[in-house]
């Protein structure tokens, strides 16, 4: 299994039900293309699963667990094994009454005085790591332990989970990817159940609506969703390799807040997604300036809708930038305008009222919600 191995695909949506029901049985390997927001998401999404998964360790091996996440230790470590040489994993060994022993490594984590460990321990960039690295740490997934640490509520060392539960999750790019993977041999990748993370163009924009992208960067990528995830890994060899990720788009959305001067603008955003995509978002960005937002605000039956679709995912993003309780029933109605002089898409609409509602969420308390949501039901399914 030296080439990338074939592994299911699924998207950030899909990633907290599928650990859910495979961590009770085995480790997991996520793969995933650079930049694409693996660590982030699995930092963001493994926390909550903890009392899914206890409850699923309990019917599997018919014990009682008792989880109580007030009273028991919960973390999540996440270890990149690249920045760790081998002593560091499996201890510093020593001699003691004639036989070698092994220092415990820093690296893994003991329960406090009193308490059960419920862990999850994430190794990312894991293809990355030699060889030697993965057939270490691997042992603590299929065995239990690494060295003289064993991993609390492993089947093999704490059948019953008296200590806690500990569970892995690894992650990192493949072969394809260029991103100086060495893959992985027949003895670790057999151990593991793969998956491929792919790039949700919907999940990113509800994800990003929830965590402040800027909402112009938010209306480009609903009218180019193509640029979610455009990286050609054939250019990785490059001198200066560049190209649009969801981890570009969270550095995109906080260079455009320092309002860089126009001549600076290709160079700063080609710099953070490449030419191609720049040359696009910045389209995006113009057309907005040329548009006055105050007059939907204040008179939204008769405000001019742009006739250019890329205008009017500029006017959408403004309206997103604008909106707070007070004006969110205009909006709404300015929105709600289509055929002749209209919206060319209530999809538009229905992008921007969703991203209201996730960045001021007591629009959803309003009547105007509710109306609008009855209202449009069918296409919002």
């Amino acid at each position: 299994m030296t080439n990338d191995v074939s592994a299911i695909a699924i998207t950030p949506s899909q990633l907290a039900e599928t650990l859910a029901y495979t961590l009770p049985y085995s480790s997991v390997m996520l793969w995933g293309n650079v930049g694409i927001g693996k660590s982030q998401i699995l930092r963001e999404q493994l926390p909550a699963l903890f009392p899914r998964i206890v409850a699923a360790v309990e019917a599997l091996r018919n014990i009682q667990i008792n989880f109580d996440p007030e009273t028991d230790e919960v973390r999540i470590v996440e270890i990149r094994l690249g920045d760790f040489d081998l002593l560091d994993i499996a201890g510093v060994p020593f001699v003691q009454n004639g036989k070698q022993r092994r220092a415990l490594s820093d690296l893994w984590v003991e329960p406090e005085e009193g308490k059960r460990l419920f862990i999850i321990y994430l190794f990312d960039e894991f293809p990355q790591a030699s060889r030697a690295h993965q057939t270490v740490i691997q042992r603590l997934g299929d065995e239990g332990r690494v060295s003289n640490y064993e991993l609390a509520g492993h089947p093999k060392t704490d059948y019953n989970c008296e200590k806690g539960l500990g569970l892995c999750v690894f992650a990192g790019n493949r072969q394809k990817d260029k991103a100086q993977s060495v893959g992985m041999g027949n003895q670790t990748g057999t151990r593991l159940v793969h998956y491929t993370l792919t790039p949700s163009t919907e999940n990113w924009l509800t994800w990003g609506a929830e965590n402040d992208i800027d909402p112009v960067v938010l209306a480009w990528i609903k009218q180019m969703p193509e640029y979610l995830h455009k990286l050609d890994p054939n250019q990785r060899g490059q001198e200066h390799p560049t190209g649009c990720t969801p981890r570009g788009l969270e550095k995109l959305s906080h260079a455009l807040r320092m309002c860089p001067p126009p001549e600076l603008e290709m160079s700063i955003y080609s710099g953070i997604i490449g030419e191609e995509a720049a040359r696009s978002f910045i389209a995006i960005c113009h057309a907005g300036r040329s548009i006055n937002i105050d007059e939907a605000l204040v008179d939204p039956d008769n405000a001019p809708i742009p006739d250019e679709v890329g205008h009017q995912f500029a006017t959408a993003s403004l309206l997103i930038r604008r909106a707070n309780k007070d004006n969110f029933a205009n909006i709404v109605t300015y929105l709600s305008r289509h055929g002749e002089g209209g919206w060319s898409s209530p999809e538009i609409m229905v992008f921007v009222v969703e991203a209201i509602k996730r960045r001021v969420p007591i629009v959803a308390e309003t009547a105007t919600y509710r109306d609008w949501s009855l209202k449009w039901a069918d296409i919002r399914s």
